[in-house]
């Protein structure tokens, strides 16, 4: 019975109730035997269902081929190659680019259970297999292709190209540069001299192989290292810039970039095509170089040889557009789409930083086109001095004012007040027949409406792969492991799309 006179007591817990609350044990110390259905540790819309289905409909042939241990011969069984593919696929797609964290998460993610039936696949196979297989990569990418196409996920109408930088696997600090770069190269080839002047008569077998896979790898370094080194700086012009070199000793091919964020940091250039129909990527370049204008060809090839032909439009940035590139994609039977560069906004941008006051900026100047000569606002002439072609597909004309002219008028400081050896110069900037005809195209309404598509082709699958799979940055090193790694994670991104808008929207085979 409760007794109703009784009044809490501030600060004072209640009186507990007769007898002690039971609960269920928690026992971690035992031993427990499950009858597992394998096949239900997965839902039937699960994504490892997918992927296994998918990869079971692409030629594998080639990965075959490479399998040594064969029936009625000595050899310990391969794991099957469709097994070692889906696994990296759905891994990749849940963000996991590591081969130990890959083999750990096989024991106890549903997933990657449901796919090794139970079993396990030990890290080392999983890094071999990642970069053991270039052409039956390049291969394999190319028939998902087809699979999409044939579901008429890809049109190649209309594809967008796009860049990013993804690090490198090489850090700040193993970039060197000049004398220093020397040193340390000379250092370490002394030190592969010493090692190989030691006696080994005392190493047991593992030793002396884990010696030598150091000693070679190490080797390997240093000569790509003193080949890079080489090459950049026979490709400089004056001593200074050839001090100024700087390559990493650990991954020879990698390149310091500006970042997308801000700052630089050791990276490759990353160049998807991007088909407009699903959002597929059609084609993927792994390369050193820093800008992106150079690279668009070479993307619109590997479009043609994976697809069979190329696209009728590409859709880019102002930063793959000029006289060279509109040659290359005319030839190419494409017809490139990209922005209009602003050039008298540039102009007057680099005129207000040396100083010309508003009055005096070049649109002030008036062209003369009978006399061929410029008038600056004091009424002095400016005549051509000099022609030129500029990259970017334009023809710039230099004029030139007389000195004394300059050195007496009232206006100089406004003018140009850092002109000390010359009057005022001006440049007509000019654009090639070619690049005159596309700025013309595109200040159409519907060249605009179309290049107003861009961002949503091309951004999208830049997303995808950063976001969802977090390839911010390569694990393997060298220019052709980076290359094999970007493929993984493109051919990852493409079966995603196809099973979200293929294999989750029809029926798909039952449970065994």
């Amino acid at each position: 019975m409760v007794n109703s006179d009784a009044k809490p007591v501030f600060g004072q817990p209640a009186a507990a109730g007769p007898g002690q609350p039971r609960l269920r044990p928690v026992n971690r110390s035992q031993w427990i035997m499950l009858n597992i259905d394998v096949d239900r540790l997965i839902p039937e819309d699960h994504p490892a269902r997918a992927i296994w289905d998918l990869v079971g409909r692409l030629d594998l042939s080639l990965f075959y081929a490479k399998v040594k241990a064969v029936e009625g011969h000595a050899g310990q069984p391969a794991f099957d190659p469709r097994l070692m593919i889906s696994i990296w696929v759905y891994g990749i797609s849940r963000g996991i680019s590591s081969a130990r964290e890959l083999s750990e998460s096989c024991e106890w993610e549903p997933g990657l259970q449901w796919l090794c039936a139970m079993g396990s696949v030990n890290y080392h196979s999983l890094s071999t297999f990642r970069a053991a297989h270039g052409e039956a990569l390049k291969k394999l990418f190319i028939d998902l292709l087809g699979v999409l196409s044939a579901e008429g996920l890809v049109e190649m109408e209309r594809v967008a190209v796009d860049g990013t930088k993804i690090r490198a696997h090489a850090s700040d600090g193993s970039f060197r540069k000049g004398e220093k770069l020397d040193e340390h190269l000379q250092t370490a080839a002394a030190h592969l001299e010493a090692l190989e002047q030691e006696p080994e008569e005392t190493l047991s077998r593992a030793q002396q192989a884990a010696r030598e896979r150091s000693r070679r790898e190490r080797q390997q370094r240093v000569t790509a290292a003193q080949q890079e080194l080489n090459q950049l700086r026979q490709q400089r012009r004056g001593a200074k810039e050839k001090a100024q070199v700087q390559v990493s000793t650990t991954e020879a091919e990698a390149r310091i970039m500006k970042q997308p964020g801000g700052g630089f940091a050791p990276s490759y250039n990353v160049q998807l095509a991007t088909d407009e129909k699903a959002k597929i990527i059609v084609a993927a370049v792994v390369s050193t170089s820093g800008t992106d204008t150079r690279l668009l060809a070479e993307v619109v090839d590997q479009v043609r040889a994976n697809s069979g032909a190329a696209p009728d439009q590409v859709l880019v940035d102002g930063g793959y557009v000029s006289a060279d590139n509109l040659e290359k994609l005319q030839e190419r039977g494409a017809e490139l789409i990209g922005p209009v560069a602003d050039m008298q906004g540039a102009v007057n941008k680099q005129a207000r930083q040396r100083g010309v006051g508003e009055g005096y900026l070049p649109q002030a100047f008036r062209y003369d086109s009978q006399t061929n000569t410029y008038q600056c606002p004091e009424g002095k002439v400016l005549i051509q001095i000099k022609q030129r072609e500029r990259q970017g597909g334009r023809i710039e004309h230099e004029y030139r004012a007389k000195k004394s002219d300059c050195d007496a008028c009232p206006h100089k400081q406004e003018c140009c007040r850092k002109a000390t050896t010359c009057g005022r110069t001006v440049v007509r900037s000019e654009p090639t027949p070619a690049v005159k005809t596309f700025r013309e195209k595109m200040q159409t309404e519907p060249y605009k409406e179309l290049y107003r598509k861009r961002s949503e082709i091309a951004e999208f699958p830049n997303a995808w792969l950063k976001e969802k799979f977090g390839f911010r940055r390569f694990r393997l090193s060298g220019l052709a492991k980076a290359g094999l790694e970007g493929l993984w994670a493109v051919i990852t991104y493409n079966a995603q799309q196809w099973t979200r808008l293929v294999w989750l929207q029809g029926p798909r085979p039952a449970a065994a």
